[in-house]
């Protein structure tokens, strides 16, 4: 697999506060969706929301893993194609653990260098056998494609650089 290398990709480095803007998208994602009625029956979702904010969960997981702003991209893509593919609706209750296994994903589809996932479980904050069970649901719903059109990527790009100026 070869990494993206694009233009897009370098328009990404000068988006300050790029981990911000997924979280910020995310948030806002889930909060519009939180007055829907709640079904928990997806490997995604839990009983109670995390105390502490999507934002810090992000930012946790970008700085022990040392996400490339690319792979935060492809990071959001998988999580919306997760979602398509699943039906399933991003809820406070579920964002986490989607997030950490579209991260998981995408550094092993984008990044040159990954650990095991025992220690992203660790970052995550969850067991391993939960993260492999995660993972393999995930791939499942993508009928195990990770691939990113070079397109559908250039958009979701634009979409977070005019996300960044409207805010």
């Amino acid at each position: 697999m070869k990494k993206l290398k694009l233009k897009e990709e370098e328009d990404l480095l000068n988006i300050p506060n790029f981990i911000n803007i997924i979280s910020k998208v995310l948030t806002e994602i889930t909060k519009s969706n939180s007055n829907i009625s709640f079904i928990s029956n997806d490997p995604f979702s839990i009983k109670t929301i995390p105390s502490f904010t999507l934002t810090y969960y992000v930012e946790r997981i970008k700085k022990y893993t040392y996400l490339e702003n690319s792979t935060l991209t492809i990071t959001l893509i998988y999580c919306d194609r997760i979602c398509q593919q699943s039906k399933l609706i991003l809820y406070p209750n579920n964002i986490h653990r989607i997030f950490l296994t579209s991260s998981l994903l995408a550094i092993k589809y984008n990044e040159d260098v990954f650990y095991k996932n025992d220690f992203y479980a660790k970052v995550g904050g969850i067991a391993l056998e939960l993260l492999n069970y995660l993972e393999f649901c995930a791939l499942k719903f993508l009928d195990f494609n990770l691939f990113i059109d070079e397109e559908l990527f250039k958009n979701y790009v634009g979409f977070l650089k005019n996300y960044d100026y409207k805010s």
